[in-house]
């Protein structure tokens, strides 16, 4: 019996959550009988090998305390085989709580929390980066604390935790390295893609659904416009692509802290009338605006994803949709786009490159048709869920377990 955490609505289509969900439902699949915990509403409630608990909404320590209060009851009910978190503060309740009503614990990591928090230090909801403070100041010191308990929190869960699964092999080396974990505790593990719902559809269907110009060029971005995905540096590049093809616009699918910003520059390079913030769409919408684009972008920024690589979602899902793709050259993205010639890499943060990337396959139809169909293949045949869902599913019943 294995037994998942999720805290957060299921309802909200973002990355994580979409990681979630589809883990999930693929581990069902193999015949995994799954415990979740949600916050919402799960889509997953119809499969016949999931249970879900619902949580009462509230600040996240409520959430923390009632997630974790209602899982030892279960615990104290059941003995499970597999304990599977994402989340440190549960790894750590759970180790100190619950190793006897479990056979196994396995932490899942899918970025360095501390890097990821020093780029979201923001002001003004998000629209400027914050300036450092005075040294000792109450801010700093209370960041600092905060951040220290994070992290002692963090590191306490991956040590009670019996495997670790890193989604990148620079995740991997960062625990080895700055954590002093054992290598052989932690199994690399990519993300995937739906490719029962990320497929190539007809462009014109799909353009006519979503109320688009039939006759122009599109250029699609999908994610969380948070600060290391790089969309700056696509508006930055939209000029240059503009004086070759002016009615070209840019689809920007997604919503995040970086939104008031990247409207902002819009407004001071006069390219607003050209880009289109759709807000948060629905999942099984998102291939509509893929299969309506003409490409896709993943401007990546060094800062986090050099150091840690990347096993970017939006790559497996705008190639499972056949289409070809622009995106950073940095370890994880530019190995996908050698093994599977499918896209361009570019240099991060030029909006030069960029430009040029797009503009080659916006000026060649017959490149972008070779270079999505490359895609499509490899993405199918190496990272659908089901695949990933199957070495997950090798790690919670293998037998090692290290101590630390």
């Amino acid at each position: 019996m294995l037994f998942l955490d999720m805290v957060r609505p299921l309802s909200l289509a973002d990355g994580s959550l979409i990681h979630r969900c589809e883990l999930v439902s693929n581990l069902a699949r193999l015949d995994n009988e799954i415990h979740i915990f949600t916050a919402g509403r799960s889509p997953l409630s119809n499969m016949e090998n999931i249970h879900s608990h619902y949580i009462s909404p509230g600040s996240f320590l409520s959430l923390t305390i009632n997630y974790f209060s209602s899982s030892v009851n279960l615990l104290g009910s059941e003995t499970f085989d597999v304990v599977y978190t994402r989340n440190p503060n549960f790894g750590f309740l759970a180790g100190l709580f619950c190793k006897s009503r479990c056979k196994k614990m396995v932490y899942e990591l899918n970025g360095i929390p501390e890097d990821e928090k020093n780029l979201f230090r923001t002001k003004n909801e998000g629209n400027k980066l914050l300036q450092p403070g005075k040294k000792g100041s109450f801010s700093n010191r209370y960041f600092s604390a905060h951040a220290r308990l994070k992290l002692f929190i963090l590191k306490k869960a991956l040590g009670y935790s019996d495997r670790i699964i890193a989604v990148t092999p620079g995740i991997k080396a960062n625990l080895e390295k700055s954590y002093n974990i054992p290598g052989e505790k932690i199994v690399v593990v990519s993300n995937g893609a739906n490719t029962s719902l990320f497929k190539p559809q007809e462009q014109e269907i799909c353009r006519k659904e979503l109320g688009l110009d039939p006759e122009i060029p599109y250029v699609c971005f999908v994610g969380n416009l948070a600060p290391w995905q790089g969309v700056e540096y696509l508006v930055k590049a939209a000029p240059s692509i503009l004086s070759r093809f002016p009615e070209c616009h840019f689809l920007i699918v997604g919503d995040g802290v970086m939104k008031d910003s990247l409207l902002k520059l819009c407004r001071e390079l006069g390219v607003e009338g050209r880009f289109i913030f759709t807000g948060v769409v629905a999942y099984n919408r998102v291939p509509l605006y893929i299969n309506a684009s003409d490409t896709c972008i993943a401007p990546f920024i060094l800062a986090r994803n050099a150091k840690i690589g990347l096993s970017p979602l939006k790559l497996y899902e705008y190639m499972a949709c056949g289409k070809p793709v622009v995106a950073s050259d940095i370890s994880g993205v530019s190995d996908i786009l050698k093994a599977s010639e499918g896209g361009i890499p570019a240099l991060p943060e030029s909006p030069e490159a960029l430009a040029e990337g797009i503009l080659k396959l916006l000026e060649n139809p017959g490149l972008r048709t070779k270079l999505g169909s490359k895609g499509l293949s490899y993405v199918t045949e190496n990272y659908s869920w089901y695949s990933v869902a199957k070495k997950v599913n090798e790690v919670c019943k293998s037998e090692l377990k290290v101590e630390i």
